[in-house]
């Protein structure tokens, strides 16, 4: 009996890592929106509608795309190095880092009212 609940145990403890895969047009509008974020002076204080309008028609506007669950979880959990990776050059202090964190949240903000639609 004991051997039968270890072996059930043993079944259950394993380790699960969840690999969220974009979509390729996501991550390519991600890239636009960070290419519009290098050539503001500062992040500090920014409008996130401001720089997806100047984004233009660079962002994905075709109606079939959807915004897919893979999208915003990848996003909203692998996002946040994406771009302070990508904006490093931008981040030199402390202020910068919580507005890159601050753009990540409004914009995890902004996908997930897409999901939800």
């Amino acid at each position: 009996m004991d051997i039968e609940i270890n072996n059930l145990i043993d079944t259950f403890n394993y380790n699960t890592t969840i690999i969220w895969k974009p979509k390729h047009q996501f991550v390519k509008d991600i890239d636009y929106i960070i290419e519009e974020l290098k050539s503001y002076n500062t992040l500090i204080n920014l409008d996130i509608y401001e720089v997806l309008v100047s984004c233009g028609h660079k962002l994905t506007w075709d109606q079939e795309y959807n915004l897919s669950n893979d999208d915003f979880n990848w996003f909203k959990i692998q996002g946040k190095n994406y771009l302070l990776i990508a904006l490093n050059n931008k981040v030199d202090d402390l202020y910068e880092y919580s507005a890159v964190i601050n753009i990540h949240l409004k914009l995890t903000e902004l996908f997930e009212l897409q999901i939800e639609n």
